[in-house]
């Protein structure tokens, strides 16, 4: 039986692999990666880690989603939003760099700050407890995905070695933009 502790990337990594399986035993249409994925349910940690890599290779290579068209010029208006939402991003990271998850409640909007702040308390006790930090580099700028939405991609580097990519939305509530939601992309 396998005995050895896997490092919170492992861990990741293997959840968003069973993730991918429960969206195929739904239904999706099979891809190469799919079906590689599917074959890797019964095995160990240790397998299920390398097969992933495997699928990984091959959903980078067969270009699942594509590129998005390249933005148009933003407005006055929207170029200070985007520096706010670079700010605010940038704080988020510092906040969680200092491990200080109540400290991030003002930047979520209610209903997901509610979601999410348990999940982020138990998230954090890893990487505190290593002192593992991230150093965030932007690989797609902000941009409006829809009326008062706004989308952030960012690389986070983490101190420990790898990295992770992470999607931020953030949406107006009143005169105030909060996040609504973030996720490994």
């Amino acid at each position: 039986m396998w005995t050895e502790r896997l490092s919170y990337t492992e861990t990741r990594l293997i959840a968003r692999i069973r993730a991918l399986i429960l969206r195929l035993e739904a239904g999706a249409a099979m891809t190469a990666s799919d079906r590689l994925l599917q074959t890797a349910r019964a095995c160990s940690p240790v397998i299920l880690a390398a097969l992933a890599v495997g699928a990984l290779a091959l959903a980078a290579c067969g270009g699942e989603e594509p590129e998005p068209e390249p933005a148009e010029p933003l407005t006055g208006e929207e170029a200070e939003l985007a520096e706010h939402f670079r700010e605010k991003t940038a704080l988020l990271w510092e906040i969680y760099n200092e491990y200080d998850i109540d400290g991030l409640e003002p930047l979520y909007e209610p209903g997901y700050w509610e979601e999410q702040e348990s999940t982020l308390k138990r998230n954090i006790k890893p990487f505190e407890s290593r002192g593992v930090t991230f150093d965030p580099e932007e690989t797609s700028a902000p941009r409006e995905i829809e009326p008062g939405k706004w989308q952030l991609k960012q690389k986070a580097h983490i101190s420990s070695g790898g990295s992770v990519n992470m999607k931020f939305i953030y949406e107006q509530f009143g005169d105030e933009w909060l996040l609504t939601h973030a996720e490994a992309d």
